[in-house]
């Protein structure tokens, strides 16, 4: 509740403060149902919020990343599907630094990914498409940190 003394200005950040809050939670409580879903069409159906919010603020990606290996085979289906959508679209800075974080297993990103996770290899090569598009590259610090991943994982 936003006290009507307030000035118009603050009142107003308030209310947007509010509204995002109330959006995030939702969002999370999204996310956590798709990660759970055990149909394909329920994670398609409550996914695409979370997504969405990704894009507007980008470090959001980590809780999808962090909750991926623990989700069932038909959440992971769908974000393996509708991941390169978003990535498409968010900064290379941010999913580079999401990324980052991720793989060293920083404390804000724990847990980190699983060495056999497919989702950085699947970022590393959506991005790589996406730089190579506009004749850029991907930055090297997340180039490196996948195939830090991927030499953990041995021969296959």
């Amino acid at each position: 509740h936003i006290s009507p003394y307030l000035p118009q200005g603050v009142a107003q950040a308030a209310a947007v403060d509010q509204i995002a809050a109330r959006a995030h939670s939702h969002a999370a409580e999204e996310l956590e149902a798709a990660l759970a879903a055990e149909e394909e069409e329920e994670a398609a159906r409550r996914l695409p919020l979370y997504l969405a919010l990704c894009n507007r603020s980008p470090s959001m990606l980590a809780a999808l990343l962090a909750g991926f290996d623990g989700a069932s085979a038909a959440a992971q289906a769908t974000v393996q599907e509708l991941l390169p959508g978003l990535l498409l679209h968010l900064p290379m800075e941010a999913v580079t630094e999401v990324l980052l974080a991720q793989l060293r297993g920083e404390p804000d990103a724990s847990p980190p990914l699983a060495a056999a996770s497919p989702l950085p290899l699947l970022a590393l090569h959506v991005l790589a498409d996406r730089a190579t598009a506009v004749g850029g590259t991907v930055p090297a610090a997340l180039t490196a940190g996948v195939l830090g991943l991927v030499s953990r994982l041995g021969p296959h």
